[in-house]
């Protein structure tokens, strides 16, 4: 395999109410394609992402979070 650029990004996410809803967005990120982690921190708002910006953008990763329900942001 050849060697992949891979980026840490952290992204805010409004609207989390237990640990349920951070597995199944962790569970729905770590899925999609380009995506090697997902940690989501209920207390914080937040996500951190690990993911090779070949494959996924950032912008996806917020629209899918956004398509559960929950507000995605490009943490700056």
């Amino acid at each position: 395999a050849g060697h992949m650029q891979v980026a840490t990004s952290t992204v805010r996410i409004l609207g989390m109410t237990c640990q349920s809803c951070v597995k199944s967005i962790e569970d729905r990120i770590s899925n999609l394609k380009g995506i090697i982690s997902m940690k989501v921190s209920l207390e914080q708002g937040s996500a951190t992402v690990k993911y090779v910006p070949s494959v996924v953008c950032l912008q996806q990763v917020c629209h899918q979070i956004g398509d559960m329900g929950f507000e995605a942001s490009i943490a700056e």
